[in-house]
């Protein structure tokens, strides 16, 4: 977001602000970038969001076995931002289990743009989030606000020199239009339809389905499917819907 100064106060691209890796690495070598922490319980899948009202100047999709030049970034989204004092701004984010935008797409600022993984030059899931300005890679701290905590105090030492960009008490940052789909007590039938759709949507890869038993017999099922694009949500609501099944379920913000 731009504030009433003119300086920008970009929003964290994830919901967990941790960061694993500074501007340099621990061991002093160059970064450019920082690193975000995506695991969570026993998932590394974490929606990645746009941290700023943009266009999609760059979508790549790695290649699958290549970890030098571009391809080491792995599937990565760069979005191109309105100009600051005059010279271009841009936010990429890379190691993308899948990306969900495309090049030239419109996007708001919170917007879900892909999930993390750990694609390409990669050792363990994290999102690597760089900020360009002018063309060259600059600190990302110094355009996000201090609501962060460093994995370590290693970590802590090699953040770079940075200023965080203060919050002014009325910006809250942008919302997520992420939905999570719950439905209960499905029939064996009614939940294998589920499952069918959210496998063609893409989400059983990414790890967002989950079904459970809800009875010994195992006649019926408990879903949650989520979290997910609005999209998404309203396709698995519409499936449910024909199913007869909307009664069972529910969609609310994740």
């Amino acid at each position: 977001m731009r504030l009433q100064n003119g300086d920008v106060l970009l929003a964290w691209p994830l919901a967990q602000h941790v960061i694993t890796a500074g501007w340099t690495y621990t061991s002093g070598a160059a970064h450019n970038a920082i690193d975000l922490r995506t695991q969570s319980g026993t998932s590394c899948v974490r929606p990645v969001y746009a941290a700023e009202d943009g266009t999609v100047d760059q979508a790549q999709t790695w290649d699958g076995k290549t970890c030098t030049g571009m391809q080491s970034y792995g599937n990565m989204v760069r979005l191109r931002h309105a100009d600051y004092n005059g010279k271009k701004l841009q936010t990429r984010y890379a190691h993308l289990l899948k990306r969900v935008v495309e090049l030239g797409d419109a996007v708001t600022e919170g917007q879900l743009i892909g999930y993390s993984g750990a694609s390409g030059n990669c050792y363990g899931a994290h999102l690597h989030f760089e900020v360009l300005y002018k063309g060259r890679r600059v600190n990302p701290l110094n355009w996000l606000d201090a609501d962060f905590t460093p994995a370590s105090a290693a970590v802590r030492r090699h953040l770079g020199s940075y200023t965080s960009v203060a919050r002014p008490a009325d910006a809250e940052p942008a919302a997520n239009a992420l939905q999570t789909v719950q439905a209960n007590g499905l029939t064996n039938a009614e939940a294998m339809s589920v499952y069918s759709l959210a496998l063609a949507l893409g989400l059983v890869g990414l790890g967002l389905y989950s079904a459970e038993y809800a009875d010994a017999a195992h006649t019926k099922q408990n879903l949650r499917i989520g979290p997910v694009s609005a999209g998404d949500a309203k396709a698995l609501m519409d499936k449910l819907t024909e199913l007869g099944a909307a009664d069972k379920a529910a969609s609310t913000a994740a």
